[in-house]
């Protein structure tokens, strides 16, 4: 397909090729139509010729082709806003092609793009997969991207210390942007820390700095193992103003240290003076 076609003298072409009952060879034309509807940048004719052509590659069992159309049609559905469901449906039927065109883009991206869709547990099968075919590419920029993308997808791994493991080898092979960094082992502290708080305060402690993510995580894994005056004086510096990214966090973290200690008072003194109430961080959750 060329994206200079003139799409009238194609409108033609179709006519002839239906008038000589070749409905595959109209309808390939008709998916080079709306490629050139594309290139045109009319959009709602593309839709509609990308449509009409899916179903006539489909009939005329030209499998191939019929995924070509499909793909057209989730790059022409993303140009607006309210075909999500679409979309969905469409690259799920594109990862059920087995091979797929030379000229669509690789599995892996297709993993890729479908798993911004749909509820947790599917999108991380399929950036799962995704990142495992990279890494078998051996494309490590792409996988650690992947990775990362799971980090921030998955509250609750299936196999948190498996995910800790893959990232820590992306980052040790140099495949993690180091102004990425902080943020990253924050989560991995997240992850670590539900069976093995005292190895996620290590590794919070060898990332010093004043990556507030970092420092709240490192304190609410001291607030976990006991060490309660170290966790207050940890997030106390988080604790200075509600418009602060972390502040609800910090203001917990001090207060249940304060109370730990044995002093409620200093606690409901210490929201006081930000204008709160303990009732005011009955929502505010730390995992």
């Amino acid at each position: 397909m060329t994206g200079a076609e003139d799409p009238d003298t194609l409108v033609r072409e179709i006519a002839a090729r239906r008038t000589a009952r070749d409905p595959a060879g109209a309808a390939r034309l008709r998916l080079r139509l709306a490629s050139a509807l594309r290139d045109a940048r009319r959009w709602g004719d593309a839709v509609e010729s990308a449509e009409r052509a899916r179903r006539e590659l489909d009939r005329a069992g030209l499998t191939a082709e019929a995924a070509v159309a499909r793909y057209l049609l989730v790059e022409l559905y993303g140009e607006e806003r309210g075909h999500q469901e679409e979309i969905h449906a469409l690259l799920d039927e594109l990862l059920a092609v087995d091979p797929l065109p030379e000229s669509l883009p690789p599995r892996a991206a297709l993993l890729e793009r479908a798993a911004r869709h749909g509820r947790t547990g599917r999108r991380i099968e399929l950036l799962t997969e995704a990142a495992d075919r990279y890494r078998a590419a051996g494309d490590g920029a792409a996988e650690s991207r992947v990775v990362q993308e799971i980090l921030r997808v998955a509250t609750v791994p299936a196999d948190p210390a498996a995910l800790v493991s893959r990232m820590d080898g992306l980052i040790a092979a140099g495949l993690v942007d180091e102004r990425s960094l902080p943020s990253i082992q924050a989560e991995l502290c997240r992850l670590e820390g539900e069976t093995r708080p005292e190895a996620a305060l290590e590794r919070a402690r060898r990332h010093p700095g004043d990556h507030a993510g970092l420092r709240i995580r490192e304190a609410f894994l001291l607030l976990r193992l006991g060490r309660h005056a170290e966790a207050e004086e940890t997030a106390r510096r988080w604790a200075t103003g509600e418009d602060g990214l972390w502040f609800w966090e910090a203001c917990v973290i001090v207060t249940r240290s304060l109370r730990e200690r044995g002093r409620p008072a200093d606690a409901v003194a210490f929201l006081a003076r930000h204008g709160l109430q303990p009732s005011d961080l009955d929502d505010v959750y730390l995992d």
